[in-house]
């Protein structure tokens, strides 16, 4: 019974992989289109660091001291990831 189990699970995992990579087929950085989505995911970014700035802004009326700085945190590593999405 374990065997069968394992098979079908190896089976339904083979079946996925050409449809997860279907996802990613356009990411190439190599071609205007992969430029494309880069300049979008950047966007996606930037409207992520406004909405975290806002958030920051509101500071303790809101938040506790820990929350603001994973809220801080998170905004750094936005900042990060824009920043190397920019050198590219």
């Amino acid at each position: 019974m374990k065997k069968i189990l394992v098979v079908l699970m190896a089976v339904g995992l083979f079946g996925a992989m050409p449809a997860l990579s279907a996802e990613h087929e356009g990411m190439k950085m190599d071609t205007a289109e992969g430029a494309r989505e880069c300049a979008l995911q950047a966007e996606t970014i930037q409207a992520k660091i406004k909405r975290l700035n806002a958030e920051v802004a509101k500071g303790s009326k809101k938040y506790s001291a820990d929350d603001l700085k994973k809220l801080e945190n998170k905004l750094k590593e936005a900042n990060d990831l824009l920043d190397n999405l920019s050198k590219h």
